[in-house]
């Protein structure tokens, strides 16, 4: 796809500009080094490359990222068509572990596409380091699927034109919803009371040097997040590693939260039931019966954010323990409404991370949105899975089932 080729090579001039930058800004003759020990920037000896020439072989192993489908009607339950760089990035993203699914649901309305959105992107660093971004996106309102494929788009090349990526991601993280939310105000679709989560997950993995002993290997795990949807750290414990541990990285930007509450109340809005009788609390304008809003974050909904709806991301971060942390799961409340967190963690803990595996518990979400509704209606899904063992191992695993069978462009 154009697109797609054309967005990764933005992605790969930015992150060059970032390192330009970086150079010229630092005056500190160690950060560097410090940098080239982390498999950023190896120092050339005298003589390695010419001048001019760039010693870092630099590489997108694969970026695959929603596509918005502009008929007018999907069918239920259509996979949503992904743009890839390079035309092999889906088996790229298999072969480290990654596993993907994005479905539209089932719609009282049959002209609404899948509002959902999703991205995974990988570049290679020098000594087998990498930096990994997996990102799910839930649109809602009129215009939310525009709202989910802006922020899908944007935010990681936010994120990755930094230059304080590496040196504080989590800061970097901040700053990229931020503008993401700047630049979503500004777009011509509504964008008033449509709105996006955005659940990001940032992986930085800097391997034993084989060629410089002093630098430790490690891995570090930083995630976003606004509104609903979830990202869950899978570990193996107990002395046979039998037992399945769950740490839930996000908790859902929800008015039934007490925290989020007091935090909408103290910042002028309303918490109160949709009916009388109704279980289900929405945020309204003082007085008002809009906009009755169900996440207490959001990107873009610019008139709920007159009465407390943030679009500022808590971040968390998390050192990966190579050998104990087994999995990586986002997914958007289509999946986890439904299917708690243990439930799908065991699913692949038990099966293995594969596209089958993962479509088979998203299956189950589904009927159980249909037993649930009155109207038989069935929420968009979407779930990345991400073994940590392939994913943060060296070389590259075989792919293994059929050929792919997801629409591309």
């Amino acid at each position: 796809d154009g697109v797609a080729e054309k967005g990764a090579a933005h992605l790969d001039e930015i992150l060059e500009k970032k390192d330009e930058k970086i150079d010229k800004d630092d005056t500190n003759e160690m950060r560097p080094r410090r940098r080239a020990k982390l498999g950023l920037e190896p120092l050339p000896e005298e003589g390695e490359a010419e001048d001019g020439e760039d010693p870092v072989p630099r590489s997108w192993e694969y970026v695959v990222q929603g596509q918005y489908d502009r008929l007018a009607e999907q069918p239920d339950f259509a996979p949503k068509l992904v743009s890839c760089f390079p035309e092999d990035a889906v088996a790229s993203a298999r072969s480290r572990g990654v596993a993907f699914v994005c479905t539209r649901g089932r719609r009282a309305d049959a002209g609404v596409p899948n509002q959902d959105d999703f991205v995974l992107a990988r570049h290679s660093l020098a000594h087998d380091g990498h930096i990994a971004l997996y990102g799910v996106f839930d649109g809602h309102g009129q215009a939310g699927h525009h709202c989910a494929a802006y922020a899908r788009g944007v935010l990681p090349e936010s994120l990755f034109g930094q230059g304080s990526l590496i040196a504080g991601p989590e800061e970097a993280l901040r700053v990229a919803f931020a503008q993401v939310q700047e630049g979503l105000l500004q777009q011509d679709f509504d964008t008033e009371t449509s709105g996006t989560t955005a659940t990001v997950a940032l992986v930085l993995h800097f391997p034993v040097s084989e060629e410089d002993p002093e630098l430790q290997g490690e891995s570090w795990l930083y995630v976003a997040n606004v509104g609903d949807s979830r990202a869950v750290l899978v570990s193996r414990t107990g002395e046979d590693r039998s037992e399945i541990s769950v740490n839930r990285l996000t908790r859902d930007h929800r008015p039934d939260d007490l925290a989020e509450a007091e935090r909408i109340q103290s910042e002028g809005g309303e918490v109160r039931r949709l009916r009388p009788g109704s279980g289900t609390s929405r945020i309204f304008a003082p007085g008002c019966q809009w906009p009755a809003m169900a996440l207490s974050r959001s990107l873009g909904a610019s008139i709920a954010g007159t009465c407390g709806v943030s679009s500022e991301p808590e971040v968390a971060s998390v050192r990966i323990a190579n050998g104990a942390d087994e999995l990586l799961v986002l997914g958007t409340d289509g999946l986890f409404e439904f299917c708690s967190t243990k439930e799908v963690a065991t699913r692949l803990c038990t099966e293995g991370v594969s596209d089958e595996v993962l479509e088979d518990v998203c299956s189950v979400a589904r009927r159980r949105w249909a037993r649930s509704s009155y109207n038989d209606t069935v929420d968009d899904i979407t779930a990345i899975a991400v073994s940590l063992d392939k994913s943060l191992g060296s070389r590259p695993q075989e792919s293994e089932g059929e050929p792919d069978e997801k629409d591309q462009t």
